[in-house]
């Protein structure tokens, strides 16, 4: 191959050399850069249809609106008062011996006043007071005891609407 090259006039060298090159470049650019090209248009497209299905989602949502079990469990406890919610909650908890104050301030706010009560309790009781009761943290002043995982707490809640 090497005397066939050198027996070619140096302008059929020159050429054969650029056509080497051409090649060379058109061999790069598919096996290499053609690969990575093409995932990023994969990727690009999946992201697009994982967009699109969102949005179909929450027209879907928009459409049908709130499901059964999805906020208030039973119709009943739009009516209930606060105070009951509360004690019954508190008591099925393992909050009520930790409640010192119960202060209802108008038909749709109820203030609290916990002391030495576990933490852990009085998050997930306020998760369960959201979920099932559509009852709404306004306001929270939470500080520590000396015993670990205990706090005092003032908390101001608030049914919806109100």
């Amino acid at each position: 191959m090497k005397e066939w090259f050198q027996k070619l006039n140096p302008r059929e060298r020159l050429l054969v050399s650029i056509a080497g090159v051409v090649a060379g470049i058109a061999a790069i650019m598919i096996l290499a850069i053609r690969p990575i090209v093409n995932t990023a248009s994969k990727g690009q497209e999946r992201v697009a249809e994982q967009h699109e299905l969102l949005s179909e989602i929450e027209r879907v949502a928009e459409t049908i609106g709130p499901q059964a079990g999805a906020g208030l469990l039973t119709p009943g406890v739009v009516n209930q008062s606060l105070v009951v919610i509360v004690d019954r909650t508190t008591r099925q908890n393992g909050l009520a011996a930790y409640l010192k104050r119960n202060q209802p301030d108008g038909s749709n706010s109820i203030r609290l006043r916990f002391e030495n009560a576990p933490f852990d309790n009085v998050i997930g009781w306020l998760d369960d007071l959201n979920n099932r009761y559509g009852l709404t943290t306004m306001a929270a002043n939470i500080d520590t005891v000396s015993s670990k995982g205990r706090v005092n707490c003032n908390l101001t809640l608030s049914r919806s609407g109100g």
